[in-house]
């Protein structure tokens, strides 16, 4: 392999491994909480159309993301009045925003665009490009140190790890456990809309539909292959982003032979679940994840 295409594969990394390093840091807070997360596709889905539609509206690429964020975490409070006031099962609840958000997006964008498939198209010039890469690098910056001063080396990060492992002890400290796991869960939400705003101002020029593509279950995959550690969640999900950078290597190489293209795009979804086989880190998760059920 050549340096250039080292180079090259090395940048298609880290820019394929962006939604899923944002989701996959939402769904750790949230399952660190004790809070089973599968709606982080559902964030995406709804991050990626917020932000596309306010960048396009308002030729703000910043405003984008910070309305992708907060739209999902008006979201998520269907979640959790769900699972928390009415004590709905999360897995189910989950499942159900999934569905919700693949339904719902179509018609508000029939309402605002007249069109129940993509969006308009954002500005793709290179100057406007260049200004979307210094804001995703900046923001992913801030994102990793933020989230991990967080989760280290506050009060609260401490606090959101005992409501998953011993929600007992924070009682009897005055917190309570819900209260921490409705706000990692609205954390959670925040930090995938970031991600799919990437998706749709960065890795592409407008939203389309389910253009999440699984990278919210990979995410948790990765969450869960790391044993609920944050730094190594963020290594995984770089193993992720170049397993999904070879394949679309390999789509572009000539082998010599055929192989279907089909089978080729399947290649990170086979390394997802054959990490999931091999390596299982059950063990390491939040004793009490799941107790919201």
């Amino acid at each position: 392999m050549t340096f250039e295409l080292l180079m090259g594969l090395l940048f298609a990394t880290a820019r394929m491994s962006l939604p899923v390093l944002y989701a996959g840091t939402g769904g750790y807070f949230s399952e660190k909480s004790g809070v089973p997360q599968i709606a982080l596709e559902a964030y995406l889905l709804v991050g990626a159309f917020t932000a596309a539609s306010v960048t396009y509206s308002s030729h703000s690429v910043l405003l984008g993301f910070l309305a992708a964020g907060v739209v999902c975490v008006l979201f998520a409070q269907i979640f959790n009045y769900l699972i928390f006031i009415l004590k709905a099962n999360a897995i189910v609840v989950g499942t159900g925003l999934n569905l919700l958000a693949m339904g719902f997006i179509p018609i508000v964008s029939k309402l605002l665009f007249d069109s129940t498939g993509s969006t308009p198209s954002i500005d793709t010039s290179e100057s406007a490009h260049q200004n979307t890469l210094y804001i995703v690098v900046g923001m992913t910056t801030l994102v990793i140190i933020l989230m991990y001063l967080l989760s280290e080396k506050t009060t609260w990060g401490l606090q959101i790890k005992f409501a998953g492992e011993k929600s007992e002890a924070l009682k009897s400290v005055g917190v309570s456990p819900i209260t921490r796991r409705w706000q990692a869960v609205s954390l959670a939400a925040f930090i995938t809309g970031l991600g799919g705003g990437i998706l749709s101002t960065y890795l592409a020029s407008s939203y389309s539909p389910l253009m999440s593509a699984g990278r919210g279950f990979i995410a948790l995959a990765a969450v869960i292959f790391a044993g609920w550690n944050l730094p190594k969640t963020w290594i995984v999900v770089l193993f992720f982003g170049l397993t999904e950078s070879l394949q679309i290597q390999i789509q572009n190489m000539d082998l010599g032979f055929q192989i279907p293209n089909e089978f080729i795009q399947m290649l990170p979804y086979i390394v997802t679940l054959l990490a999931l086989l091999i390596m299982k880190n059950k063990q390491l998760a939040p004793k009490e994840i799941g107790s919201v059920l």
